[in-house]
């Protein structure tokens, strides 16, 4: 088998690093660049090629915390200027509302709830107790049943990565991934208009889902809920109850909490 080269190495951590310059662990890269070179990566060719990209002006480095890159921007050609426009158009901020109107209402529509279900979705971006960089999704939707005719009630708990048109890569994956360490279903959400430039990346990204069991939305016109288009079901994480019941806690107000155990009391019906 033919030793990796530096140059190999750069050039591969190059395509990996998000395009809207997001920072990613030293020790993560190195993981992502195993899976993509498909072979082991040796940590001080690692950092040459680190090293390489960055006396090149075409990375950044923080440190502390092990260590990040991040990819530095590039002045905008001609050519690529409509595509900034739109960046800058639709940021990830301005895509949660939109995302909120479709979850509450034609993904619930999909989830197909019995009347006498409870249906929370909150947005939790910057809510929770949870340590890590990746246990704060952008939303989370709870459902809590209790059955009519069989014993014993069920939860279930999603979460939403919202990732913008040039936010959507390998990294985004992971941290859907990561968010089933707390909740039943993970779910990617990425704004992709029709006719963009990042649809060259849709099959990677949709293999990367499906081989993680994580769920794919796509987003073609925030403002329309019927554009929205579910590319690929989430599978259920074997999540420990203890787990989602301390993401719960951590992430949800009293009165949600009271309606949840409401619903799995069955009281009321």
């Amino acid at each position: 088998m033919r030793e990796n080269s530096v140059a190999d190495i750069a050039k591969h951590l190059l395509a990996l690093l998000p395009a809207d310059g997001t920072p990613v662990l030293n020790r993560v890269m190195r993981v992502m660049l195993a899976r993509d070179m498909k072979r082991p990566i040796d940590q001080e060719k690692l950092f040459a090629a680190r090293d390489l990209l960055f006396g090149q002006k075409k990375i950044g480095r923080l440190r502390g915390q092990g260590g990040q890159i991040f990819l530095l921007p590039l002045a905008p050609a001609p050519n690529v200027a409509e595509a900034v426009r739109g960046a800058r158009q639709w940021p990830e901020i301005k895509l949660m509302t939109p995302l909120r109107r479709y979850l509450e209402n034609e993904f619930k529509k999909v989830l197909d709830l019995p009347a006498s279900a409870t249906c929370i979705i909150e947005d939790t971006s910057t809510r929770g107790l949870r340590p890590g960089r990746w246990a704060r999704p952008d939303f989370i939707l709870v459902s809590a049943m209790r059955f009519k005719h069989l014993p014993g009630a069920q939860i279930d708990v999603h979460s939403f990565e919202l990732k913008t048109e040039e936010g959507a890569t390998d990294l985004a994956v992971y941290e859907a991934l990561a968010q089933t360490r707390f909740t039943h279903f993970g779910h990617l959400v990425w704004h992709l208009p029709k006719k963009s430039k990042a649809e060259g990346h849709l099959s990677r990204i949709e293999a990367q889902c499906d081989q993680h069991g994580i769920g794919l939305i796509r987003m073609h016109d925030p403002n329309d809920l019927e554009s929205y288009e579910i590319l690929l079901d989430p599978v259920r994480q074997k999540t420990s109850h203890r787990d989602i019941d301390d993401f719960l806690e951590d992430h949800l107000d009293d009165t949600q909490h009271r309606k949840i155990v409401k619903a799995l009391n069955g009281a009321g019906r």
